[in-house]
């Protein structure tokens, strides 16, 4: 079935943008309480005959199915997501039509229920169901993308199931062929559920994709402005700039009832920057803010917690919210500015605000319901006790603890509850309501839950138990409860247990992999570190153990690797960088070598490494490879170093070994002997065997035919000599040296010295 742009608009309700109308102008409304409906669906889900159902009905019959399934989801992202309230002859109809089926069974996944505060569940099953097995049209499957998307959010871990079908069905999909609008909103829409699993390459592909078909180009730069309402000079602030392309057909965002963006109201910080040079910021079309939106989301998923992440982040909310937004999007920039802004105490109070009207809004009757709708499948537009539970979130951090318990319970957030009652110091009280909640319904989660607020073991193994050894879950807490302990060997075999079952737990990897690396499990460390940093490739630490696991294996390409992936989270951390360095000698990546030195040098002041410095030195003198490139960078080092640390001999014998003339090897084999020979030096004999090599050196490069013996550097030589052989003579060590040589030199350098003399 061919559909035409209007058609298909209608089709995929894409109405964010568009102006009021009655619902029953797009479809009808009714359809929903067809009861026959209802009661063949009921049938087959009991039978299990859904797909041979649909297949036997003729095509006006599955277009009435199909768009009584659109129906579904769209009610159950209106009492789930968006709000604002259904009518309550809905709800009374779905309470009476529905109760004698557990639909809410059929949406568990991989042995994980739905969240608890899911409200007629009973809609996604049934749009579900029609989108997979209704074959109606080719479109059939961004519907079904659509539901996959909203299952998965209502889960409370994500699931590798869902994951292998959304990957059956991202093929399907690939091969739709749609104008550049609704090309560029399905690749949004599949952006946003790859960021959902976490799948970065896979989210950035279609990102890039997006922007090709959007025209839109953006960047970071620097501008002069002012941040705080006293400062005196424009410094440098980060700005977004956006550029949209020429050809592209612009429709203005209209004007609709979104949640207001409160002012910060600090005594001294700005609501915003004040640039200079006011910003030209061209409006964006609701696609092309959607398309920002997920722009931040993939910066949040992939980008380092340092102190420049806000930073980097905040000029894309700032410019959204310059905008006129539709509904969804002002509402999801304003609560992501909220989680970003909940640990500084100058916006805190605000952050807890903006929320409750972000809540509040959820409720009101306008936008009507669909102007709200498309946002949630591409702007990570979350459940609603997802935005409660953020409130709660904000309401803890700013001590109102006994109000944020008020949420938590009725969300039934058990471990949010455990933690409240713990800072109220009454964690009985936790243990006692999950206690009721078991003999009412127990569950899995409720089990896992009674441990961690009793520490009783037994609750975990009870949860094991009841899933039938399914339970990722049962494994995680009880392997956490090891964790925590500090008994990583008993851990191990939990967190591995759990892995087996649902491998998307970003947390489980990591914990799992400091625990092998305690247990010096090399292999089962290095394997948990590589998939948490493909899941989470934002924390330099689990970058820096992983590459300690590839060096512990033999892997030192790997770990290289690794270490540069940890400096790109960490920029700032001198021991990563030292890290580096180090394998970069074993793996012969000496311009890396010299990069990290330089590094370390900044951000330590002083560093010297005489091991690397001399692997740097050897390869430099030896390599036939890029000679000249090598050996000025390292001249650089070595100068920049010397200039730092003047009376490290090490660093001038070295330094010498890079000249390129007799001149300034002897020069400077004059300063490393200034080095060696500090203050009580010759009461040491690992020092006095030091100088007498380096006087070696001195001696012959003294003698050289290059150096005439008038030069100062014979003369020079000669008193470095003498006076180094006179002070070890003095020494009486159980182990005698062996002066000879430098007698000898001493004898031959004093000789070129009366030469001089003579011809004089």
């Amino acid at each position: 079935m061919e559909m035409k742009t209007q058609q298909l608009k209608e089709f995929l309700f894409d109405f964010d943008n568009d102006s009021p109308f009655s619902k029953n102008e797009k479809l009808n409304q009714e359809l929903i309480f067809t009861e026959s409906l209802w009661k063949n669906l009921q049938h087959n889900f009991q039978h299990e005959t859904l797909e041979g159902f649909f297949k036997g009905l003729p095509e006006e019959e599955r277009e009435l199915y199909f768009k009584f399934g659109i129906e579904c989801i769209l009610n159950f992202i209106q009492i789930n997501f968006t709000g604002p309230t259904i009518v309550q002859q809905l709800d009374e109809f779905l309470n009476k039509t529905c109760a004698d089926f557990d639909y809410k069974s059929r949406l568990s996944v991989d042995n994980e229920d739905i969240n608890v505060n899911t409200k007629h569940a009973v809609l996604l099953c049934a749009a579900s169901a029609i989108f997979k097995h209704c074959e109606y049209t080719s479109l059939n499957c961004w519907w079904q993308w659509r539901a996959l998307m909203i299952h998965q959010q209502i889960l409370d871990d994500l699931s590798p199931k869902l994951l292998a079908e959304v990957e059956e069905l991202h093929k399907k999909l690939l091969d739709l062929n749609l104008e550049s609008h609704f090309q560029a909103l399905l690749e949004l829409e599949q952006v946003q559920l790859y960021q959902i699993y976490r799948d970065i390459p896979k989210s950035e592909l279609h990102l890039k994709n997006a922007r090709e078909l959007l025209g839109v180009k953006h960047d970071l730069v620097g501008a002069l402005g002012r941040r705080t309402k006293y400062q005196q000079n424009d410094v440098a602030q980060l700005q977004l700039i956006v550029s949209i392309g020429e050809n592209t057909t612009r429709c203005d965002v209209r004007e609709f009832t979104v949640a207001k963006n409160l002012a910060l109201e600090d005594d001294v910080r700005l609501d915003t920057v004040q640039f200079k040079a006011a910003p030209n910021l061209p409006m964006l079309t609701d696609l092309e803010q959607k398309f920002l939106v997920l722009s931040v989301r993939q910066l949040i998923i992939s980008q380092p917690r340092d102190n420049l992440y806000y930073e980097e982040i905040k000029p894309y909310l700032d410019y959204l919210l310059h905008q006129r937004n539709t509904w969804a999007v002002r509402a999801v920039v304003l609560l992501i500015r909220c989680k970003l802004e909940s640990s500084h105490k100058r916006t805190i109070e605000r952050c807890l605000l903006q929320c409750e009207e972000v809540m509040q809004c959820v409720g009101r009757e306008e936008p009507q319901f669909y102007n709200r709708l498309t946002g949630v499948f591409c702007t990570h537009f979350l459940p609603i006790w997802k935005i409660e539970e953020q409130l709660a979130e904000l309401m803890l951090n700013t001590g109102l603890i006994k109000a944020s318990l008020d949420i938590y319970l009725r969300l039934k957030l058990w471990e949010e509850v455990i933690v409240c009652y713990t800072l109220l110091k009454l964690r009985h009280k936790a243990t006692e309501i999950i206690k009721e909640q078991l003999e009412v319904n127990p569950t899995v989660k409720l089990w896992c839950l009674l441990g961690d607020s009793t520490d009783d073991v037994d609750c975990y193994q009870t949860a094991w138990e009841m899933s039938r050894h399914r339970s990722s879950r049962a494994q995680r807490h009880w392997g956490e409860y090891l964790y925590y302990r500090k008994q990583y060997m008993a851990a191990i075999p939990h967190f591995e247990e759990s892995l087996r079952i649902n491998p998307l737990q970003v947390e489980v990897w990591l914990h799992y992999g400091f625990a092998a690396l305690e247990m010096e499990n090399w292999q089962c460390a290095a394997t948990a570190y590589k998939r948490y940093t493909t899941l989470e490739p934002g924390n330099f630490q689990a970058w820096n153990n992983l590459a300690k696991t590839y060096i512990k294996l033999g892997h030192k390409r790997a770990a290289h690797q690794a270490l540069h992936d940890a400096i790109k989270c960490n920029f700032d951390n001198w021991k990563v960088w030292d890290n580096l360095m180090v394998v970069s000698v074993d793996v012969n990546a000496f311009s890396d070598v010299i990069n990290a030195y330089h590094r370390i040098l900044d951000l330590k002041g002083s560093h010297v490494d005489p091991e690397v410095l001399q692997a740097l030195v050897s390869h430099v003198t030896c390599s036939t490879k890029e000679p000249n490139l090598l050996l000025r960078r390292t001249q650089e080092l070595f100068g920049r170093l010397t200039s730092i640390c003047p009376l490290h001999g090490i660093l001038w014998e070295l330094y010498a070994d890079l000249a390129t003339d007799v001149t300034t090897v002897a020069q400077r084999l004059q300063r490393a002997h200034r080095g060696y020979t500090q203050t009580g030096w010759e009461k040491d004999i690992g020092q006095c065997k030091e100088v007498l090599r380096l006087c070696d050196k001195l001696g012959e490069c003294a003698l050289n035919n290059e150096i005439k013996s008038s030069d100062l550097i014979v003369s020079n030589a000669r008193l470095s000599l003498t006076s180094s052989l006179s002070a070890i003579k003095k020494q009486q060590f159980n182990e005698p040296l062996d002066v000879d040589n430098l007698s000898s030199l001493v004898q031959q350098v004093t000789e070129k010295c009366r030469t001089a003399h003579s011809s004089s």
